[in-house]
């Protein structure tokens, strides 16, 4: 299971602080919401299906919506790695996101 609330958001990008931290709070937004969970925006999110997929189906799933994600609502980043961190013994995993400044 893909924990999403859980998600690591990492700029390797030295940038104006400020800069770096709206970022990732947008990504950081976008990426722990559950699609169909925003009002006047249900696209905003998610598919709930991800987090209950088996590992390696949640895993490129994750991945695709991820960067879709991004393109579409936080121009100013691009998706550089996505990598996952296992949790606990449950199967648990905590994905990684890398983002690169566009400087847009």
């Amino acid at each position: 299971m893909i924990l999403i609330d859980g998600v690591q958001i990492v700029i390797n990008s030295v940038y104006e602080r400020s800069l770096r931290e709206d970022i990732i709070e947008k990504v950081s937004f976008l990426l722990t919401c559950v699609k169909g969970t925003i009002p006047m925006n249900r696209e905003i999110g998610l598919d709930p299906d991800i987090i209950s997929a088996p590992a390696y189906i949640a895993q490129n799933l994750y991945t695709i919506s991820a960067i879709e994600l991004i393109e579409e609502f936080e121009t100013r980043a691009s998706v550089e790695e996505i990598t996952f961190v296992e949790s606990g013994g449950a199967g648990n995993m905590i994905p990684k996101v890398v983002l690169a400044y566009n400087g847009e």
